[in-house]
């Protein structure tokens, strides 16, 4: 019989290369580099943190409130080769009235291909199939478009455009907004023979589209008012 690891029965949700489950402030915060991530320049480069320090106390403070907020599901992000923790995904503002929520998501170590991919394709299948939505949505900077093309893979499509969103090293940036819906992510699926990342994450990777629909979204906005 193999060697048990006590940290299998933590896992909430489980995929080819990573696993999630719910945040150990004591093991993932106060042990860990949480915190360093947020303080981390290239981490926060798109991301509307890393303007005040964080220290492991303040962390271990913001992830507690997330857990006991009820429109919040926090989950830690593990690499399941090695055990380590490597990022964090959330679901945000959950509505049981729109039945909807905002997608989060923060990776400290992007090394390892597929990983934030695989880690939103099981939180938005468990947001379907368990939490009873039916959209599921998330903003980035404009720029990220290649990012934006790995999540069509699984359903995501762009739907809104906002321009001079905000102010980072002295220049403005825009916002490229995305969703996907339930019967979009289900007939995916489907497609897929029940796997929406399909047998191989790695041959799905390889079809990621190259071409900049974001920059293609900017300019219709741009024509369709003159500006």
């Amino acid at each position: 019989m193999a060697d048990h690891n006590p940290q299998d029965d933590d896992i909430f949700l489980e995929g080819e290369i990573v696993a999630l489950r719910q945040p150990i402030i004591e093991k993932d915060v106060m042990l860990g580099p949480w915190h360093s991530w947020f303080n981390d320049p290239v981490t926060t480069q798109y991301l509307v943190h890393g303007v005040f320090p964080v220290n492991r106390e303040q962390q271990a403070e913001i992830v507690g409130a997330e857990m006991a907020d009820p429109t919040s599901l926090l989950l830690v992000v593990i690499d399941k080769k090695t055990s380590r923790h490597i990022g964090v995904v959330c679901l945000k503002f959950i509505s049981p009235t729109l039945r909807s929520a905002a997608l989060s998501i923060v990776f400290g170590d992007r090394s390892i291909k597929g990983a934030a991919l695989e880690a939103i394709a099981l939180l938005t299948k468990h947001a379907f199939d368990r939490l009873n939505l039916q959209r599921v949505y998330g903003g980035q900077n404009a720029t990220l478009w290649k990012w934006m093309n790995s999540l069509e893979l699984i359903g995501y499509q762009l739907d809104g455009y906002s321009q001079d969103y905000g102010i980072r090293n002295g220049e403005k940036y825009d916002i490229a907004t995305y969703a996907v819906t339930s019967t979009r992510f289900y007939e995916l699926q489907k497609q897929r023979d029940g796997n929406i990342c399909t047998t191989s994450l790695s041959d799905l990777l390889e079809k990621k589209s190259n071409e900049n629909k974001t920059e293609i979204m900017k300019l219709f906005f741009c024509d369709l008012y003159g500006s």
